[in-house]
Protein backbone atom coordinates (compact mmCIF):
# COMPACT_ATOMS: atom_id res chain seq x y z
CA UNK A 1 0.00 0.00 0.00
CA UNK A 2 1.33 3.43 -0.70
CA UNK A 3 2.13 5.69 1.54
CA UNK A 4 0.24 8.78 1.77
CA UNK A 5 2.96 11.13 2.00
CA UNK A 6 4.36 10.05 -1.57
CA UNK A 7 0.56 9.57 -3.31
CA UNK A 8 0.63 12.31 -6.20
CA UNK A 9 -2.96 13.68 -5.93
CA UNK A 10 -5.89 11.33 -6.76
CA UNK A 11 -8.26 12.20 -9.59
CA UNK A 12 -10.34 9.81 -9.68
CA UNK A 13 -13.43 11.13 -11.15
CA UNK A 14 -11.64 13.48 -14.04
CA UNK A 15 -15.20 14.77 -16.31
CA UNK A 16 -14.62 13.96 -19.74
CA UNK A 17 -17.70 16.13 -20.82
CA UNK A 18 -20.89 17.38 -20.40
CA UNK A 19 -23.75 15.79 -22.47
CA UNK A 20 -27.25 16.85 -22.61
CA UNK A 21 -26.61 18.71 -19.23
CA UNK A 22 -25.36 15.89 -17.51
CA UNK A 23 -21.02 15.21 -16.58
CA UNK A 24 -19.67 12.15 -17.03
CA UNK A 25 -15.86 10.06 -16.54
CA UNK A 26 -14.23 7.26 -17.15
CA UNK A 27 -15.34 4.30 -15.71
CA UNK A 28 -18.39 5.50 -14.11
CA UNK A 29 -21.72 3.73 -13.91
CA UNK A 30 -25.07 5.86 -13.83
CA UNK A 31 -28.66 4.54 -13.66
CA UNK A 32 -31.37 6.87 -15.00
CA UNK A 33 -34.85 5.94 -13.18
CA UNK A 34 -38.28 7.25 -13.89
CA UNK A 35 -41.75 5.94 -14.29
CA UNK A 36 -42.69 4.87 -17.89
CA UNK A 37 -43.06 7.80 -20.52
CA UNK A 38 -41.11 10.96 -18.40
CA UNK A 39 -38.44 11.11 -21.30
CA UNK A 40 -35.96 8.27 -20.02
CA UNK A 41 -35.27 7.02 -23.60
CA UNK A 42 -35.35 10.56 -25.07
CA UNK A 43 -32.39 11.75 -23.11
CA UNK A 44 -30.22 9.21 -23.14
CA UNK A 45 -30.89 9.34 -26.89
CA UNK A 46 -29.47 13.07 -26.79
CA UNK A 47 -26.61 12.25 -24.62
CA UNK A 48 -24.86 9.92 -27.33
CA UNK A 49 -25.84 12.15 -29.56
CA UNK A 50 -24.24 15.01 -28.43
CA UNK A 51 -21.12 13.01 -27.02
CA UNK A 52 -21.07 12.05 -31.07
CA UNK A 53 -20.83 15.85 -31.99
CA UNK A 54 -17.94 16.55 -29.49
CA UNK A 55 -15.77 13.58 -31.15
CA UNK A 56 -16.29 10.74 -28.63
CA UNK A 57 -17.12 7.29 -29.64
CA UNK A 58 -20.69 6.81 -28.56
CA UNK A 59 -23.42 4.04 -28.39
CA UNK A 60 -27.30 3.46 -27.50
CA UNK A 61 -28.13 -0.27 -26.69
CA UNK A 62 -31.97 -0.31 -26.64
CA UNK A 63 -34.02 -3.21 -25.50
CA UNK A 64 -37.43 -1.10 -26.26
CA UNK A 65 -37.18 0.53 -29.65
CA UNK A 66 -36.59 -0.75 -33.26
CA UNK A 67 -33.89 1.27 -34.63
CA UNK A 68 -36.28 2.64 -36.78
CA UNK A 69 -38.20 4.00 -33.72
CA UNK A 70 -34.81 5.38 -32.62
CA UNK A 71 -34.21 6.96 -35.58
CA UNK A 72 -37.46 9.12 -35.88
CA UNK A 73 -36.94 10.44 -32.35
CA UNK A 74 -33.55 11.41 -33.51
CA UNK A 75 -35.06 13.33 -36.66
CA UNK A 76 -37.12 14.92 -34.09
CA UNK A 77 -35.06 16.11 -31.54
CA UNK A 78 -32.59 17.63 -34.39
CA UNK A 79 -35.62 19.67 -35.44
CA UNK A 80 -36.35 20.72 -31.62
CA UNK A 81 -32.94 21.74 -31.67
CA UNK A 82 -33.14 23.80 -34.65
CA UNK A 83 -36.82 25.26 -34.46
CA UNK A 84 -38.19 24.94 -30.66
CA UNK A 85 -40.75 23.20 -29.22
CA UNK A 86 -43.38 23.61 -31.77
CA UNK A 87 -41.50 25.86 -34.71
CA UNK A 88 -40.77 25.19 -38.14
CA UNK A 89 -37.17 24.22 -38.53
CA UNK A 90 -34.48 24.76 -41.26
CA UNK A 91 -34.33 21.60 -43.03
CA UNK A 92 -30.56 22.28 -43.89
CA UNK A 93 -29.71 23.26 -40.48
CA UNK A 94 -31.90 19.67 -39.56
CA UNK A 95 -29.44 17.66 -41.42
CA UNK A 96 -26.33 19.37 -40.86
CA UNK A 97 -26.84 19.10 -37.31
CA UNK A 98 -27.56 15.21 -37.68
CA UNK A 99 -24.41 15.04 -40.28
CA UNK A 100 -22.44 16.07 -36.62
CA UNK A 101 -23.36 13.20 -34.68
CA UNK A 102 -23.12 10.84 -37.50
CA UNK A 103 -21.11 8.98 -35.84
CA UNK A 104 -23.16 7.64 -33.01
CA UNK A 105 -24.36 4.18 -32.62
CA UNK A 106 -27.88 2.83 -32.29
CA UNK A 107 -28.26 -1.00 -31.81
CA UNK A 108 -31.52 -2.53 -31.12
CA UNK A 109 -30.93 -5.31 -28.81
CA UNK A 110 -32.84 -8.92 -27.44
CA UNK A 111 -33.45 -9.35 -24.08
CA UNK A 112 -33.02 -12.83 -25.14
CA UNK A 113 -29.82 -12.62 -26.93
CA UNK A 114 -27.66 -9.45 -25.86
CA UNK A 115 -26.08 -10.29 -22.99
CA UNK A 116 -23.13 -7.29 -21.36
CA UNK A 117 -20.18 -9.61 -22.72
CA UNK A 118 -22.03 -9.47 -26.13
CA UNK A 119 -22.27 -5.98 -26.02
CA UNK A 120 -18.97 -5.38 -24.79
CA UNK A 121 -17.51 -7.61 -28.01
CA UNK A 122 -20.30 -5.66 -30.53
CA UNK A 123 -18.92 -2.11 -29.73
CA UNK A 124 -15.08 -3.16 -30.04
CA UNK A 125 -15.26 -5.58 -32.87
CA UNK A 126 -17.81 -4.37 -35.14
CA UNK A 127 -18.20 -0.42 -33.92
CA UNK A 128 -14.05 0.21 -33.68
CA UNK A 129 -14.95 1.48 -29.37
CA UNK A 130 -11.16 2.31 -28.15
CA UNK A 131 -9.70 -0.78 -25.36
CA UNK A 132 -8.95 1.69 -23.21
CA UNK A 133 -10.04 5.53 -23.73
CA UNK A 134 -13.01 7.82 -22.99
CA UNK A 135 -16.49 7.29 -24.53
CA UNK A 136 -20.27 7.01 -23.68
CA UNK A 137 -22.55 3.98 -23.66
CA UNK A 138 -26.25 4.26 -22.76
CA UNK A 139 -28.12 0.98 -22.21
CA UNK A 140 -32.34 0.87 -22.22
CA UNK A 141 -32.78 -0.36 -19.88
CA UNK A 142 -31.02 -2.29 -16.52
CA UNK A 143 -33.74 -5.02 -16.18
CA UNK A 144 -33.86 -6.08 -19.86
CA UNK A 145 -30.49 -7.38 -20.15
CA UNK A 146 -30.54 -10.87 -20.03
CA UNK A 147 -28.22 -12.64 -17.01
CA UNK A 148 -27.74 -16.16 -17.19
CA UNK A 149 -27.88 -18.08 -14.08
CA UNK A 150 -27.27 -21.69 -13.12
CA UNK A 151 -30.77 -22.78 -14.16
CA UNK A 152 -31.59 -20.56 -16.73
CA UNK A 153 -32.28 -16.94 -17.50
CA UNK A 154 -32.75 -15.06 -14.07
CA UNK A 155 -35.96 -13.14 -13.73
CA UNK A 156 -36.41 -9.28 -14.31
CA UNK A 157 -36.96 -9.07 -10.46
CA UNK A 158 -33.53 -10.26 -9.90
CA UNK A 159 -31.08 -9.96 -12.68
CA UNK A 160 -30.83 -5.97 -12.11
CA UNK A 161 -28.36 -6.11 -9.29
CA UNK A 162 -25.84 -8.62 -11.40
CA UNK A 163 -26.02 -6.69 -14.52
CA UNK A 164 -25.35 -3.21 -12.48
CA UNK A 165 -22.48 -5.02 -11.49
CA UNK A 166 -21.14 -6.55 -14.79
CA UNK A 167 -22.15 -2.99 -16.35
CA UNK A 168 -19.60 -1.42 -13.93
CA UNK A 169 -17.16 -3.61 -14.12
CA UNK A 170 -17.28 -3.12 -18.33
CA UNK A 171 -17.18 0.45 -17.42
CA UNK A 172 -13.80 0.26 -15.49
CA UNK A 173 -12.30 -1.86 -17.69
CA UNK A 174 -12.16 0.08 -20.61
CA UNK A 175 -12.35 3.35 -18.93
CA UNK A 176 -16.13 3.92 -20.36
CA UNK A 177 -18.55 5.75 -19.09
CA UNK A 178 -22.19 3.66 -19.04
CA UNK A 179 -25.69 4.95 -18.18
CA UNK A 180 -28.79 2.74 -18.00
CA UNK A 181 -31.93 3.48 -17.57
CA UNK A 182 -33.52 1.67 -14.42
CA UNK A 183 -37.35 0.35 -13.55
CA UNK A 184 -38.90 1.40 -10.57
CA UNK A 185 -41.39 -0.53 -9.14
CA UNK A 186 -44.74 -0.80 -9.09
CA UNK A 187 -45.56 0.59 -6.05
CA UNK A 188 -43.25 3.57 -6.36
CA UNK A 189 -45.89 4.76 -9.02
CA UNK A 190 -48.06 5.52 -5.95
CA UNK A 191 -45.72 7.52 -3.68
CA UNK A 192 -44.91 11.13 -4.44
CA UNK A 193 -42.10 11.48 -6.79
CA UNK A 194 -40.32 13.96 -4.27
CA UNK A 195 -40.34 11.50 -1.49
CA UNK A 196 -39.21 8.51 -3.46
CA UNK A 197 -35.77 7.18 -2.20
CA UNK A 198 -33.07 4.34 -3.70
CA UNK A 199 -35.40 1.31 -2.05
CA UNK A 200 -38.25 2.28 -4.95
CA UNK A 201 -35.04 0.45 -7.51
CA UNK A 202 -36.38 -2.50 -8.96
CA UNK A 203 -34.26 -5.13 -8.18
CA UNK A 204 -31.95 -6.52 -5.37
CA UNK A 205 -29.54 -4.52 -3.01
CA UNK A 206 -26.92 -4.46 -5.28
CA UNK A 207 -28.78 -2.80 -7.95
CA UNK A 208 -28.56 0.65 -5.47
CA UNK A 209 -24.84 -0.37 -4.45
CA UNK A 210 -23.23 -1.15 -7.40
CA UNK A 211 -23.92 2.45 -9.17
CA UNK A 212 -21.75 5.39 -8.72
CA UNK A 213 -24.60 7.74 -9.24
CA UNK A 214 -28.31 7.13 -9.19
CA UNK A 215 -30.84 9.93 -11.10
CA UNK A 216 -34.53 9.93 -10.46
CA UNK A 217 -36.81 11.83 -13.28
CA UNK A 218 -40.91 12.61 -12.55
CA UNK A 219 -42.97 14.69 -14.17
CA UNK A 220 -44.08 18.17 -12.20
CA UNK A 221 -46.62 19.27 -14.45
CA UNK A 222 -48.12 19.62 -17.95
CA UNK A 223 -48.42 22.30 -19.99
CA UNK A 224 -51.56 22.94 -22.42
CA UNK A 225 -49.08 22.82 -25.76
CA UNK A 226 -48.48 19.11 -24.51
CA UNK A 227 -44.63 19.85 -22.86
CA UNK A 228 -43.69 18.51 -19.85
CA UNK A 229 -41.79 20.32 -16.80
CA UNK A 230 -39.98 17.53 -15.18
CA UNK A 231 -37.74 17.46 -12.39
CA UNK A 232 -34.87 15.74 -11.62
CA UNK A 233 -32.87 14.85 -8.27
CA UNK A 234 -29.74 12.78 -7.70
CA UNK A 235 -30.54 10.27 -5.09
CA UNK A 236 -26.59 8.83 -5.19
CA UNK A 237 -23.24 10.28 -5.81
CA UNK A 238 -20.10 9.73 -5.07
CA UNK A 239 -18.61 12.31 -7.34
CA UNK A 240 -20.02 14.98 -4.75
CA UNK A 241 -23.14 16.02 -3.01
CA UNK A 242 -26.76 15.23 -4.63
CA UNK A 243 -28.54 17.86 -6.17
CA UNK A 244 -31.80 18.43 -8.09
CA UNK A 245 -32.99 20.61 -11.31
CA UNK A 246 -35.44 21.00 -13.44
CA UNK A 247 -35.81 20.47 -17.32
CA UNK A 248 -38.49 20.59 -20.13
CA UNK A 249 -39.41 17.62 -22.13
CA UNK A 250 -41.10 18.70 -25.35
CA UNK A 251 -43.09 15.37 -26.32
CA UNK A 252 -43.93 16.82 -29.93
CA UNK A 253 -40.33 16.33 -30.40
CA UNK A 254 -39.02 14.18 -27.97
CA UNK A 255 -36.90 16.27 -26.57
CA UNK A 256 -35.12 16.87 -23.42
CA UNK A 257 -34.64 20.23 -22.61
CA UNK A 258 -32.13 22.04 -20.32
CA UNK A 259 -32.09 25.66 -18.89
CA UNK A 260 -32.46 28.17 -20.85
CA UNK A 261 -33.95 25.83 -23.95
CA UNK A 262 -37.51 26.38 -22.69
CA UNK A 263 -39.19 28.37 -25.19
CA UNK A 264 -42.00 30.17 -23.27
Amino acid sequence: MPRSATTPEPQPYRFFGTFAGLPFWPGGLTLLSAAPGIGKTSWLLRMIMEAAQQGFPAALGCYEHTAEELKYRLRLQAEAAVGGAHGKPDAYQVEALLAKSGEAVLIPLSDQEDTIRGIEEMLLQDYNFPVHAPALLAVDYLQRIPVIGVTGMVSEERRGGEAAAMLRSMARRHGWAVIAASALRASAFEEHASEIDLSALLGDERVTYEPDRVLMMWRKSLKPCGCAEIIVKTLKDRTGPTTSWQMEFWGERFYPALNGEQHG
